[in-house]
């Protein structure tokens, strides 16, 4: 647990939660709720292969299918980053408003705690009073 980071958290508020009025257990649930959203930056080739639409795989041309593939041969760690080369040439063949682009958007909405966007893990009561109390 980074003791320094989670201390900031509930010193400076950021989100205006109201840490300062809540007990640790109720910091700790707080945290640990799932209600930000995090856009990734970089997808694996499955991911991007379970994305696209087979309708519309099968409607593009020989090459634009060998620029697809070449796409899915990367791996691991794909960047999906706007200005990317991936992200740009898949949008440039399916088509800014195809279901596959759509498709691809949604995977890169990830849906995570506080915590989490902080790099904590999971939070404990336990890890709340030893923050506030933090440098001590």
């Amino acid at each position: 647990m980074n003791y320094q980071i989670l201390h900031d958290e509930l010193v400076g508020d950021p989100l205006g939660r109201g840490y300062s009025a809540m007990t640790d257990a109720e910091v700790a649930v707080d945290l640990n709720t799932i209600y930000r959203t995090y856009t990734r930056t970089h997808l694996s080739s499955a991911e991007i292969y379970e994305a696209i639409s087979a309708l519309e795989f099968q409607a593009l041309s020989d090459a634009q299918k060998v620029y697809v593939r070449d796409i899915l041969g990367l791996g691991e760690g794909i960047d999906v980053q706007p200005g990317g080369q991936a992200r740009a040439v898949m949008i440039q063949i399916f088509g800014a408003g195809s279901t596959t682009i759509s498709n691809l958007a949604a995977v890169l909405q990830e849906s995570i705690s506080r915590a989490a966007e902080l790099g904590l893990g999971v939070v404990t009561p336990g890890d709340v009073e030893r923050a506030r109390a933090y440098p001590a």
